[in-house]
């Protein structure tokens, strides 16, 4: 049985598909199309899904849509009808989606040419797929979850447990009292991009004092004792008139004009960012607290866009009272194409759960042809290795920049070794010369390090697995001064743990760069460049490379070098030839 599971309309669409359980691949609509975020319904994610299933699309069994545009429809009438009139513009900023999600079944059988007699087509409810995405695809039996963003259906913020193949809701928060949208429009207000830039602001809050204001987010966003929060809405206009009109006069009022777009980064704004991080994480704490009461369960899944704020997450677990925290590498929207396939499989067929996200290399891959193909088009001569890891992790250790692109794509907003930059960590201004030379973004945004599994607890406070680079923990005090490149300003780093059997060649490299350093640890940041979504393709990764300061690139196991014209970065007159004849077999 082929099931597919995909999003659109909201942002980050994306496709998944299981054959009897087993995940077959999974990708995101961006990598595609070359925009970020894109909500875009995912034909090229769907139809890749297909072919890498070895199926045609009207082979599918069933499709699954990540909402039911159906459910929530009282409480916004209900919402409307109490704001009325000035609710009139939130129901015009709605109306496009609304309208395209009620035809998402007629649009997926004719853009899929499905056959109404084989495929099913359902629709499913936005944050019980968010619950499945990540518990669904633990290796727990029993956990507690939260899934929290910026609102599904009605729904903002989900808590529950999961238990075998049940996902049971204990507490709903609805619309309009919403986390995920007030760090969206303080991400706005602060002068970066909705459902983007809420990195930024998290990677920005560590340079303010959050004394200055933690008072007013208090009042802003209260806690209940049921284990609830709610918003105060006085200081926000979302609830009427819709994205992107988020402050109301009472929040300027308060906190003063917005920062103007690419404007001065103040202190003033950096003390608003520290503020409303800390007041984002003792919500998340309360919430657990509560949970855990509820459930008595020491384990907990995360989920929604919310729970890709690795700060919170790190700080989830080292406070507790949860002695794992489980979260899948696309906790955002994208994630729930995931979930919509394991819901289906497991919950509603009732299936037995045998699928482990153990890693996030479920993209597309290219093979050496293809490789050699993109070297030819592009018109540069390179050099077939066969020690790529020995190389990169000496050009590294040399301070060189590199690029690395081998093997399947990873999901989520995080290069994992598979289509990563990398550089070394040691050299403190390495943070400045990548932001400058080859990201073109804004200098206080930190990078992360990638550390072999087994040596976590070497460098960092907490010895705990972090594949998907989606937990921060704190930097061992003597690490500091040995690895600055990768020590945000605060003395975190947001960690990715390499697991040997998972990804052995980006193993093998860090290692090598250790044997040469000391240092088993690399500094890792996504192949692309600022407003791009990380590279896809053999092309896409030359062309990134060309356009930069990369030094580099080691395309599977052929190397581009810009240190010399020909000898180090050369293919012999064999290679040439094999490379000219691919290229011709496949125009």
């Amino acid at each position: 049985m082929y099931i597919l599971g995909f999003d659109c309309y909201g942002h980050d669409a994306a496709a998944a598909i299981i054959r009897d359980g087993e995940m077959i691949g999974f990708v995101e609509e961006e990598r595609f199309l070359r925009r970020k975020h894109v909500l875009d319904f995912p034909i090229n994610a769907m139809r890749w899904c297909c072919k890498e299933a070895g199926i045609s699309p009207n082979e599918l069994d069933h499709v699954v849509y990540y909402w039911n545009p159906y459910l929530g429809l009282g409480g916004r009438f209900g919402h409307v009808m109490r704001y009325f009139p000035w609710s009139v513009g939130l129901i015009r900023s709605r109306n496009d989606k609304f309208f395209s999600m009620l035809k998402i079944k007629k649009t997926v059988r004719e853009q899929l040419g499905l056959d109404h007699n084989k495929t099913q087509v359902h629709f499913a409810e936005h944050h019980v797929l968010h619950a499945a995405s990540t518990f669904l695809t633990s290796p727990f039996e029993k956990a507690a979850i939260m899934s929290i963003d910026a609102a599904g259906e009605w729904c903002c913020t989900w808590l529950g447990y999961g238990d075998g193949l049940n996902l049971k809701c204990l507490k709903k928060i609805n619309f309009p009292h919403s986390l995920g949208l007030v760090y969206g429009g303080l991400t706005d207000y602060l002068g970066f991009l909705f459902a983007s830039g809420e990195g930024k602001v998290m990677g920005l809050a560590p340079y303010g004092d959050p004394s200055r204001y933690i008072d007013e987010f208090r009042k802003i966003i209260v806690c209940t004792e049921d284990g609830g929060y709610r918003v105060d809405l006085s200081y926000f206009e979302y609830h009427l008139k819709g994205r992107p009109h988020w402050m109301s006069q009472k929040f300027i009022d308060v906190f003063g004009p917005a920062r103007a777009k690419n404007g001065e980064l103040t202190q003033h704004y950096k003390d608003i960012a520290a503020a409303l991080q800390l007041r984002i994480e003792e919500v998340c704490f309360h919430m657990a607290d509560w949970l855990v009461a509820q459930t008595k369960l020491p384990v907990v899944c995360l989920a929604g866009g919310v729970c890709l704020n690795s700060v919170m997450n790190g700080h989830l677990l080292e406070r507790g009272p949860f002695r794992d925290v489980w979260v899948q590498p696309a906790a955002n929207d994208a994630g729930t194409s995931i979930g919509a396939c394991y819901w289906l499989w497991n919950n509603q067929l009732r299936n037995p759960r045998s699928y482990v996200m153990e890693h996030a290399y479920l993209g597309p891959s290219y093979d050496n042809e293809e490789m050699q193909h993109a070297l030819v088009r592009s018109g540069l001569r390179a050099r077939r290795v066969y020690d790529a890891p020995a190389r990169a992790a000496q050009m590294l250790a040399e301070e060189k920049i590199v690029g690395w692109f081998r093997g399947r794509m990873e999901c989520g907003p995080r290069a994992l070794g598979n289509r990563s930059i990398l550089s070394n960590p040691c050299r403190a201004e390495m943070k400045d010369i990548l932001n400058a030379r080859v990201k073109f973004r804004e200098s206080f945004r930190p990078f992360a390090p990638s550390v072999p599994e087994e040596r976590c607890g070497d460098y960092f406070t907490v010895d705990y697995p972090s594949p998907y680079m989606i937990l921060v923990y704190d930097v061992q005090e003597q690490m500091k001064s040995k690895i600055p490149a990768i020590t945000h300003v605060d003395g975190t780093a947001r960690v990715q743990t390499v697991n040997k059997q998972h990804n052995p060649k980006y193993h093998e490299l860090i290692e090598c760069f250790g044997d040469i350093t000391g240092v088993y640890c690399v500094l890792n940041t996504s192949y692309n460049i600022r407003g791009e979504p990380i590279v896809n393709t053999p092309e896409e990764a030359i062309e990134c490379y060309v356009k930069t300061g990369m030094d580099a690139l080691f395309l599977g196991d052929y190397l581009l070098s810009k240190d010399t014209e020909s000898a180090a970065a050369e293919m012999s007159d064999e290679e040439v030839m094999t490379a000219q004849a691919a290229a011709a077999a496949m125009d």
